[in-house]
C-alpha cells in the first residue's frame, strides 16, 4: 500500500504542478482550521502503511486499534475502497489537470466536464474520502477515524465553497449553474436541488 500511495502522489503532484503560480482573478480563503485540517488528512492516509512498516506494534495492534470478529470482512471493505479512491483520484487528477492546484478561479479559467467529472463534480474529494475510511478499515485505527472525519468535514467546506465561487459572476456562472444541474456533488446521480428561479 505504502509503495502504490508513494507512486500515485507522484502522479498527482505531477498533473497538478502546472498550476501553482497561476494569476488568478478570484481565490479561496479557507479558515486555517480547514486549510491545515484539509492537508492533515490527505497526508495522513497515505503515509500511515509507512508507520505500520516501521512500527506495526504502535501502528497496527497498539491501544489505538480496535479488533472485533469481523475484522477480516471490514479490512476487505477498507482494501476495496482505498483502491478505488486511488483509481477514481488518478483519473480526477489526470482529467482536471492544473486546476487541482488552484484555489479559486484563473484568469483563463474553464469548467472542466471529462473523465469523472462527466458524472460528479467533485471526484477527487470522493476519493479523498474513500481512502481515508478505507485506510482506516484495513489498519482498524481509531486515529485514522477522526482523520476520515477530517477528511470529510474538511471536503464539505472545499467543495460547498467551490461551487458557490464556480457558480458566481467571478467564476463561471450560468455554465456552471447548468452543468451542476445535471451532475452528481460526490457520488454520480446525487444532484444539487435547483434553485427557485423567482422569489421566495
Amino acid at each position: 500500500m505504502a509503495a502504490v500511495n508513494a507512486t500515485a502522489w507522484v502522479l498527482w503532484s505531477r498533473w497538478e504542478r502546472p498550476g501553482y503560480g497561476v494569476a488568478l482573478r478570484a481565490r479561496l480563503q479557507p479558515h486555517p482550521f480547514i486549510g491545515r485540517g484539509g492537508d492533515l488528512a490527505q497526508v495522513t492516509p497515505l503515509v500511515y502503511p509507512v508507520l505500520v512498516v516501521a512500527a506495526p506494534a504502535w501502528a497496527y495492534e497498539g491501544w489505538l486499534n480496535w479488533s472485533t470478529d469481523i475484522d477480516l470482512v471490514l479490512q476487505a471493505v477498507g482494501l476495496g475502497l482505498w483502491a478505488l479512491g486511488l483509481a477514481v483520484g488518478l483519473w480526477a487528477a489526470q482529467a482536471i489537470g492544473r486546476y487541482g492546484a488552484v484555489n479559486g478561479v484563473t484568469v483563463d479559467h474553464h469548467l472542466v466536464s471529462d473523465g469523472p467529472y462527466r458524472y460528479i463534480r467533485h471526484p477527487i474529494y470522493t476519493a479523498l474520502v474513500a481512502i481515508a475510511v478505507g485506510t482506516t478499515l484495513v489498519f482498524r485505527s481509531y486515529l485514522l477515524l477522526g482523520v476520515a472525519a477530517l477528511s470529510a468535514i474538511t471536503h464539505l467546506w472545499w467543495a460547498a465553497a467551490e461551487e458557490k465561487l464556480l457558480s458566481s459572476p467571478e467564476g463561471l456562472g450560468h455554465v456552471y449553474d447548468t452543468y451542476a444541474s445535471s451532475t452528481g456533488r460526490f457520488l454520480p446521480g446525487v444532484r444539487r436541488a435547483r434553485r427557485p428561479s423567482g422569489p421566495s
